[in-house]
């Protein structure tokens, strides 16, 4: 979409960082995002961070729903502004593309690196990280057209198929919650009282990922519209809905104990605590971030801006270089080198090779999903185009999607 909003990619760029951070931890310190039985290598500082808000550093599963009720409102907070129908027809058409060119290079990358077998370094590095206690083993056998199949259908339509690149488990719930909100937003989002959907969405998708878009959804309602329904200047509110969300948003994705710090959360209210939890944290974070100029002006510096321009490219190809190039580093460093030192020093080489890597596969993969998005939504309006139009604009393709809307809600 057209328009970005600085603080909003700084946001994201952020938790792209802090979804790196959890994978360097669950490959080389398991036990900092486990806990439980998992062995200590820098002892018990690392129990502090499942069982306290420290597990905000690497909240993996938190900055996801981060990431879905941005998407949530970036999808659709043009469409709010300028009541143009037509933004939802190009967002709903270009969608799978635009996803799916970035997501078949990065397993392609995976591929290569599987069938050289550099995923070795992975199960080596595991074994001393984790030892017998942790079985959750990230093997496949390489096979080209088995990848394809993964990037183009198995990523996004049946996301138990993502062993190619795990993070990929994301794209169906990317996916799916776009077309959500696209769809909730064309029929619903010019009706008086379109409150009443929206809490119907909530209640329904309550106890699982599309909440959070839905989320997004009305805070893009709500933030592009002229009314002051939800928007505050307040600092106190601010503060303290900040401080909740990032508590949240720290919830454990090990099982709670008894005497766990969240032990009161675990209430049985939500079928999945880590879910729920989690995106109402991340809703909170928008929240004080749509009303706070502090933050805004924060996540408009130039660092995490650029973070944000290459969170898709990171989020995407950091965990197959992490398996890879991090392990690697980590093998040769850990015979000499105390476990913690060696941990570091390979962690932060590898974001020195990420980031860089995360802007070209940006600059040459991902910005020409945008664009071949763009053409083929583009070659598809041309189809509707007036024969002697000249410089008449163009007919969009949803002339029967307006006409059944008009009939059923006008």
């Amino acid at each position: 979409m057209t328009g970005k909003i600085a603080y909003l990619d700084g946001l994201r760029g952020i938790a792209a960082v802090n979804v790196m951070i959890m994978h360097f931890f669950v490959i080389l310190a398991p036990a900092m995002v486990y806990g439980g039985d998992l062995p200590l290598h820098l002892g018990s500082f690392e129990h502090l961070f499942p069982t306290t808000p420290l597990g905000l550093i690497g909240a993996g599963n938190f900055s996801v729903c981060i990431f879905f009720v941005l998407s949530g409102y970036v999808l659709t907070q043009k469409y709010f502004r300028t009541k143009d129908r037509n933004i939802i027809i190009s967002g709903t058409v270009r969608r799978y593309i635009r996803l799916f060119v970035p997501v078949f290079a990065a397993v392609m990358l995976s591929f290569v690196l599987a069938s050289t077998g550099l995923y070795s370094y992975y199960f080596e590095a595991i074994n001393i990280s984790a030892g017998s206690n942790y079985r959750d083993y990230w093997t496949f056998a390489p096979d080209i057209i088995d990848a394809v199949k993964q990037a183009a259908w198995g990523s996004f339509f049946t996301s138990n198929e993502t062993y190619y690149n795990p993070v990929l488990w994301t794209m169906k719930v990317e996916f799916f919650g776009s077309m959500l909100v696209f769809a909730i937003a064309l029929f619903f989002g010019q009706l008086r009282n379109r409150l009443t959907f929206y809490l119907a969405a909530i209640v329904l998708f309550l106890h699982s990922y599309y909440l959070a878009f839905v989320i997004g959804m009305v805070l893009a309602d709500t933030f592009n519209s002229q009314t002051r329904i939800l928007k505050t200047g307040n600092k106190t509110v601010l503060s303290v809905l900040l401080i909740t969300g990032l508590f949240l948003g720290s919830y454990p994705i090990n099982p709670v104990t008894g005497d766990s710090l969240y032990w009161f959360l675990n209430n049985g209210f939500f079928r999945t605590p880590k879910i729920s939890y989690h995106i109402i944290g991340a809703s909170m974070i928008m929240y004080v971030l749509l009303n706070s100029q502090l933050l805004q002006k924060f996540f408009s510096l130039p660092v995490p801006v650029f973070l944000g321009k290459i969170s898709y490219s990171m989020y995407l190809i950091h965990f197959p270089i992490i398996s890879s190039f991090t392990c690697a580093i980590f093998l040769a460093l850990y015979p000499v080198l105390p476990y913690g030192t060696a941990l570091l020093i390979s962690c932060a080489a590898s974001t020195l090779l990420i980031i860089p890597l995360s802007y070209l596969f940006y600059r040459y993969i991902d910005s020409a999903g945008v664009k071949l998005s763009k053409k083929f939504y583009n070659r598809l309006t041309d189809f509707r185009k007036p024969a002697a139009s000249g410089n008449i604009k163009q007919e969009q393709a949803s002339s029967t999607i307006f006409t059944i809307y008009d009939k059923i809600f006008k």
